[in-house]
């Protein structure tokens, strides 16, 4: 079955607003990838929907299905897919996923093995490549969004205030209808937001995990680690009883290009928490905790990769991540895709440069992988972009900003000679 993926058998993600998607990458197809609305319906009321009855047959008989069209696409490509990694992570338990459908595509007695909800976009920083759907801090100081603001309003996701938005609100007895029920059975959890460990619902979850001594479930974190405590909850003594947690830590600078890129930000903050996870990770040698950077490669930061990297090993950090991931910004105003061509080719030329740098060439030694994702970077430079977007952020954010030009001076001096050309 070349398009089956257990997915729709046993899970279902959540953005705040309460848009259901097969998965977190599933944005394909109508309305981004909605399969459904957690503001309105029950886990096993969409799992059962007519749309998801027929996506799984559909897989069923190879079709393929427009939601997952990422992985198609990565697939075609000769890439590890998300869907061939979750083949493999639940390839034991597919034999019973398939036993508890009907013809008619129906699960008998729905499950869910992976558990990953946004529950709210609640987030303490306001970072240049997101916006206010997945931080409340940007909806906190953004111009106001008639269209958006009363769509939310109307849907009963938006608080009183106008900038946190979560499906919890319209849905008070969520956590004991769509979580409590599954939460033994379910395998892996996936914590991200907003910022996830300011989240009521994660602080619930993990107290559950902790009272019940249930360390054997998988957890995975996208955190911006900016605090690893809330509510007078030291996460570090609930996380070393666990058996395996991924730390995707979202950093995406050092210093002054850390604290404008991610607003509210502090590198000392940031670079002390991680070194807490890190010896969390040596304390505990025998269980699997690994640490992977999430460098967000923006326009804002794409000229700075090597004095990332060399921030790191002055750190004294560098020698105990096991990757750093350089993830795609959202959007194409943040694409450095929209770069003016003289722009591109210098970047290009720093790059190429940098790669030779003794500590960048130590952290591909150190990291396999890290070689590959770098080029990937490289290759993208050239593809076609629209400059109109550039000059967009230059009226909108890039503007005569103190700030922005002491921590990207290589980005204000892009602006000033575009406006010359």
């Amino acid at each position: 079955m070349k398009t089956f993926c257990p997915y729709p058998w046993m899970h279902l993600h959540a953005w705040p607003e309460g848009k259901a998607m097969l998965c977190c990458v599933a944005h394909g197809g109508p309305n981004g990838g909605e399969v459904g609305d957690f503001s309105k319906n029950t886990y096993k009321e969409i799992i059962n929907s007519d749309k998801l009855k027929q996506i799984r047959l559909d897989m069923l008989a190879g079709k393929e299905i427009p939601q997952c069209v990422a992985c198609t696409e990565s697939e075609s490509l000769g890439k590890e897919s998300f869907r061939l990694g979750t083949l493999k992570k639940y390839n034991m338990d597919i034999s019973k996923l398939l036993e508890n459908t009907d013809k008619d595509g129906t699960l008998k007695n729905p499950r869910m093995l992976y558990m990953d909800f946004r529950f709210s976009n609640l987030c303490n920083l306001g970072c240049q490549t997101c916006g206010s759907p997945l931080s409340s801090t940007i909806a906190n100081n953004r111009e106001d969004n008639f269209y958006e603001t009363e769509k939310l309003k109307e849907k009963n996701v938006l608080s009183d205030r106008g900038t946190i938005t979560s499906f919890v609100y319209a849905r008070p007895d969520f956590f004991e209808v769509d979580v409590l029920p599954y939460i033994d059975d379910c395998k892996g959890f996936y914590f991200a937001g907003g910022e996830p460990l300011m989240h009521q619902e994660h602080l619930d979850i993990l107290t559950y995990l902790n009272e019940n001594k249930l360390y054997d479930k998988s957890i995975t974190y996208s955190s911006n680690l900016s605090t690893l405590k809330w509510k007078k909850t030291n996460f570090l003594e609930i996380w070393k009883n666990f058996k395996e947690i991924h730390f995707l830590a979202s950093i995406d600078g050092d210093h002054e290009r850390l604290e404008y890129v991610r607003e509210f930000s502090k590198h000392s903050v940031i670079f002390e928490n991680l070194k807490k996870i890190i010896k969390l990770k040596k304390d505990f040698p025998f269980n699997n905790f690994r640490i992977t950077i999430c460098y967000t490669h923006s326009i804002y930061n794409c000229y700075y990769t090597k004095e990332f990297i060399n921030a790191l090993d002055e750190e004294g950090v560098l020698e105990d991540i096991d990757h750093i991931e350089f993830n795609y910004a959202y959007g194409a105003n943040n694409s450095i895709q929209i770069l003016p061509n003289f722009a591109k080719e210098e970047l290009k030329l720093k790059r190429k440069k940098d790669s030779e740098d003794p500590i960048v060439q130590k952290a591909f030694k150190l990291m396999p992988r890290l070689k590959q994702y770098y080029d990937t970077i490289d290759q993208t430079i050239d593809e076609p972009g629209d400059i109109k977007e550039f000059d967009e952020l230059i009226n909108t954010k890039l503007n005569n900003n103190e700030k922005f030009r002491n921590a990207l001076p290589w980005l204000a001096s892009v602006v000033d000679r575009h406006r010359i050309i």
